[in-house]
């Protein structure tokens, strides 16, 4: 219980930083990419759309790596099936 209080307060802190840098910097900053590519607005939508493409790629890597550990763990159950000891144990038989 006390670990989610200190991750609320955590995050809670991070999330008014985050507003108060947003509203002093109301700076419209231009970004340029290859092909002419280009846009101009404020340095916060700018951040956050940084923030948003980051926790993306880290999700799908994420992802991907748990979908690789789930197939192993698949074909490791499908290549050694549970004896019936095992089996009854699990279920709280003696």
């Amino acid at each position: 219980m006390l670990k989610k209080v200190i991750l609320l307060i955590a995050l809670l802190g991070i999330c008014i930083f985050g507003v108060t840098v947003a509203v002093k910097n109301p700076i419209e900053v231009p970004l340029r990419y290859y092909f002419d590519l280009s846009w101009e607005g404020p340095l916060v939508i700018a951040l956050l759309v940084a923030l948003v493409i980051g926790f993306g790629l880290g999700l799908l890597t994420g992802l991907f790596r748990i979908l690789t550990l789930r197939r192993e763990l698949r074909r490791g159950r499908a290549e050694q099936p549970l004896s019936p000891e095992v089996g009854a144990h699990s279920l709280g038989r003696p």
